[in-house]
């Protein structure tokens, strides 16, 4: 009879184990994943000209002489961040990121928002849902015409000489983004009140539709901004499409939004890769629906020209000589469509060095001349440089710049 007893207990004893680690697996798997992620990049830059900073981007023939500094994101500038997701169950998560910039130079935390301020999370906020129908976010967002045009340039948006710095330029010639805010005339890649899907790899293909809503009471469509992706990768080809449409962008409508179409970007791109060979081109076209024609600033320290359609294309070749060191090179040529001779180029070369998965020296060099008063295209992201403007300037303005520096990812 003891035996019994013994047995039938050691048997509950069992049960009741049983029970609570089951318990504490539902438990754990109904738990967040959280992660901390982010890069630290900082370098070394030499640039042979820098125009009136207090001007920022907005095209001036200001000449401050040459600049030697210790820079934050020769290749992306410095973030962190917290992101993490929960599964639900049948193959459904719930999804959230929180991203911002930090100055690695001098230790300085947050990055320019819509508003013209700093945000410790400047970069990405929001949160969302994935499974089998793809995924749907909200809030501040990285938006997807990054990413797109990103897959096609040899030198993946960099901060340094790519398809990214040549989108600035281009924003530059509007004479309406002086880069104190995220709120870009051509195709801006951060938005507030932000909606996201991106659908399920099928073939190959991922498209992303975006539509931000600008919260003004009475007119729905003022500070709206749209934007549609097609992205499609196999095993030597990417290709992209998007389009981007905003109103009320740009540093005059922003102020009064009406619902006026100021900002449309189209682009189509395309990458080969062979092996360690690889070769893409990309075309870009930037306009403001509702001044299409060239005009004047007069705000603008030497009345540049400004412009309502402007082209753009990129050449790009990318060689890995060994598992750690690849080579990139880049062309990029803007024109003005609206004002006669006003263009500019950049030619880049880059080698980059993986010491680890996570950690890898870097040094880019390249060379961008301006011509014309609307023409400051840059090297460097956040470091504006002399616009090819009248007078002695009227043939243009070479600029040379180099930097040499460090990336870690954790």
């Amino acid at each position: 009879m003891g035996n019994q007893k013994k047995s039938q207990v050691a048997q509950s004893m069992k049960w009741i184990a049983l029970t609570g680690l089951s318990a504490v697996s539902l438990s754990a798997a109904a738990q967040s994943a959280v992660e901390l992620f982010g890069a630290i990049d900082v370098g070394v830059i030499s640039e042979s000209n820098t125009s009136n900073p207090a001007l920022g981007y907005i095209p001036n023939p200001s000449e401050k002489g040459h600049l030697t500094e210790m820079k934050d994101g020769g290749t992306a500038l410095s973030y962190w961040g917290v992101r993490g997701s929960e599964d639900l169950g049948d193959g459904l998560k719930a999804n959230f990121a929180l991203q911002g910039n930090f100055n690695s130079a001098n230790g300085t935390n947050g990055g320019p928002n819509s508003a013209g301020s700093t945000s410790m999370f400047n970069q990405q906020a929001n949160v969302g849902l994935s499974g089998e129908f793809g995924a749907v976010k909200a809030g501040r967002v990285i938006s997807p015409i990054f990413s797109a045009f990103a897959s096609t340039d040899v030198r993946e948006g960099a901060y340094f000489g790519s398809g990214l710095t040549a989108l600035v330029g281009m924003n530059s010639a509007t004479g309406s983004f002086s880069g104190a805010n995220s709120n870009a005339s051509i195709g801006a890649l951060y938005n507030d009140n932000a909606i996201v899907y991106s659908s399920p790899v099928m073939g190959g293909l991922v498209a992303s539709l975006e539509i931000t809503m600008g919260g003004v009471a009475g007119n729905s469509s003022a500070l709206r901004q749209t934007a549609a992706t097609l992205v499609y990768s196999n095993e030597n080809w990417k290709f992209d499409a998007l389009i981007y449409n905003g109103n009320d962008n740009g540093v005059r409508a922003s102020v009064n939004p009406t619902g006026t179409n100021t900002n449309q970007l189209i682009q189509v791109g395309g990458l080969y890769t062979d092996g360690a060979f690889s070769v893409a081109g990309a075309y870009f076209r930037g306009t403001n629906p509702s001044s299409s024609g060239a005009g004047q600033n007069p705000a603008v320290l030497g009345g540049a020209l400004t412009s309502g359609t402007l082209d753009m294309i990129s050449l790009g070749l990318g060689y890995k000589l060994s598992p750690a060191l690849r080579l990139t090179s880049g062309y990029y040529n803007l024109k003005d469509q609206e004002n006669s001779g006003n263009h500019a180029t950049m030619t880049v070369l880059g080698a980059d060095y993986s010491l680890s998965v996570r950690t890898k020296l870097y040094l880019n060099m390249a060379s961008v001349n301006n011509v014309g008063s609307n023409m400051n295209m840059a090297p460097e992201y956040g470091v504006p440089v002399t616009a090819g403007g009248k007078g002695a300037l009227s043939q243009g303005v070479t600029t040379n710049a180099f930097i040499v520096g460090i990336r870690h990812k954790f």
